[in-house]
């Protein structure tokens, strides 16, 4: 079992959930309380895929749902994959050669953050001052891979997916 700082957000904070908004009205939603975590896919405000993972006695247990009622289709996934998808989306960038190095602009708005850029303005990251997780994201590239945040929750208005 690797060491993932998601989790220890989720544990520090006593649960952690955020909204990365993409285009055409996708959100991904990433978060976690207790020992579980969680990745949805959303569409038009409806869950499409989620992704669930439960860390129990060392071992990961994940699974994919897909649908709803008499449609839910449940798959069991690879142990380890849900906290991996949460920690590569939840840090999206982070590690990336063009942020390291660089001295990021402290922007205090309704939820401050650090915000890097690349170029003239090619790339942008915002990094949550308050909680570490990557909120924002633009590459003039690849317009589709930008998002923005929605919504963070913490504590108690946390809920684990059913």
């Amino acid at each position: 079992m690797g060491n993932y700082r998601f989790l220890e957000l989720v544990q520090q904070e006593k649960g952690f959930e955020f909204y990365q908004a993409f285009r055409d009205e996708v959100d991904w939603v990433i978060g976690g309380k207790g020992d579980t975590c969680w990745f949805a896919i959303m569409k038009d405000q409806s869950v499409k895929e989620m992704y669930i993972g439960t860390l129990k006695d060392g071992i990961w247990t994940d699974r994919m749902i897909k649908g709803k009622g008499r449609k839910k289709t449940i798959t069991e996934m690879p142990s380890e994959s849900t906290i991996k998808c949460v920690e590569e989306r939840a840090y999206f960038m982070q590690d990336a050669e063009w942020v390291s190095g660089r001295k990021p602009k402290l922007v205090e708005d309704s939820h401050p953050h650090y915000h890097y850029v690349y170029g003239f303005g090619d790339k942008a990251l915002d990094v949550s001052e308050a909680y570490g997780v990557s909120i924002g994201y633009n590459d003039l590239k690849e317009p589709s891979d930008g998002y923005h945040l929605r919504y963070i929750y913490v504590g108690e208005s946390v809920g684990i997916p059913e």
